[in-house]
């Protein structure tokens, strides 16, 4: 009997030390899901070329003063939300139309949770895009840089309310303002959903847009957002994936472009080693030659992938990729790009303009669209 009442306090001891542990636990060491980017819908309508990779573009906030740091859930009631089918018993209840009469209202962006849109998420890598040198479009193209004559922003805006007959555009912009995080899945914060809804409103009207976005969410919720500012119908979104709008086509050694960056003024800096390729000229042997990879990138992956059927695109990047072809376009006539001095950069809804004329010419904008 002694022997039995010794393995019952002693099994009740064990249950009382487990019971504490558990209540000790500290869930604050988990992930905080963001409340403050509230901009993404679930879909998965954007496609992508096959083969193709990408590679984050490198917006440190200890390099980038735009940078916002993360929502915190001591702050924000909305910030522990489960949203994740795995943790909420709610996810998977039906969005369908014939099954949910809610499914088919206006769904607004910025009231949403964006935490499980990875739609269009995957693990990237080094681009594969191949360079060549296309010497006679090089020599087309360094006349319609010279014709374009660029000093200056411009507003999307005026961009687009001064396009021809016959004219298609393409508007190639830096993403809306982020979560600290540099990664695939970084979110936009809700001053970043504000901004892409601005830049839409101002291009608000009836007249359909073709959107695309590198493989980051936060690419791809600038899109959804900049469509809801429009007043587009963003239940249904659909846009294409452009893979090979990331910095790493640039590179060509990508162990002396390392090298370059820990050699900078502030660690691991991109921004400096890009403008003193891009703008001086020099760092050069870890690069492609920049106007050859423009120009490549320009007709061989931007132009082609515009629509055919809408004269306006909206294609969203990275701050890494755009600046050295807004070095380009610019024929290096605009200082604020040399980054390296400046350090004012690629700002967010930053960016360039392709006008396709009907005759096939090319002209170049420097736009901003907030």
């Amino acid at each position: 009997m002694k022997k039995l009442i010794g393995m019952v306090s002693g099994f009740a001891v064990c249950m009382a030390m487990s019971l504490l542990l558990a209540c000790g636990d500290d869930s604050s060491t988990s992930p905080a899901t963001n409340g403050g980017d509230t901009s993404a819908l679930t879909d998965s309508t954007a496609t992508t070329p096959d083969g193709q990779s990408t590679e984050p573009a490198n917006t440190d906030p200890a390099t980038d003063p735009n940078a916002s740091q993360p929502t915190d859930p001591a702050t924000d009631p909305n910030a522990g939300q489960p949203t994740d089918p795995a943790t909420d018993p709610n996810a998977g209840q039906p969005t369908d139309p014939a099954t949910d009469p809610n499914a088919a209202q206006q769904t607004d962006p910025a009231a949403q949770n964006s935490d499980t849109d990875t739609s269009s998420v995957t693990f990237v890598s080094d681009s594969k895009f191949p360079f060549e040198v296309l010497d006679d479009e090089i020599a087309k193209d360094r006349e319609y840089v010279k014709a374009s004559a660029i000093t200056a922003y411009e507003t999307i805006k005026d961009v687009y309310d001064a396009l021809e007959e016959g004219d298609r555009v393409v508007f190639i912009v830096r993403h809306a303002q982020r979560e600290s995080g540099t990664g695939v899945e970084s979110q936009l914060t809700a001053k970043g959903v504000q901004q892409a809804q601005q830049a839409g409103t101002a291009l608000a009207g009836d007249e359909p847009f073709c959107y695309g976005h590198t493989d980051f969410v936060r690419t791809r919720n600038t899109a959804i957002n900049i469509a809801f500012g429009r007043g587009e119908d963003t239940t249904a979104f659909k846009s294409i994936i452009t893979p090979n709008l990331v910095a790493s086509v640039y590179t060509k050694d990508k162990a002396l472009f390392e090298q370059y960056k820990q050699d900078s003024t502030e660690l691991s800096n991109e921004g400096q080693v890009y403008s003193k390729w891009a703008f001086d000229g020099s760092l050069t042997e870890a690069f492609y030659d920049l106007e050859a990879r423009a120009v490549q990138l320009i007709t061989q992956v931007i132009v082609p992938d515009m629509s055919t059927e809408n004269r306006v695109n909206i294609f969203i990047s990275h701050d890494m990729f755009l600046m050295p072809l807004m070095i380009y376009v610019s024929d290096r006539n605009v200082a604020s790009l040399q980054y390296h001095v400046s350090k004012s950069g690629v700002n967010y809804i930053t960016g360039f303009a392709v006008v396709v004329k009907a005759n096939g010419e090319r002209r170049y904008h420097l736009v901003k669209g907030i």
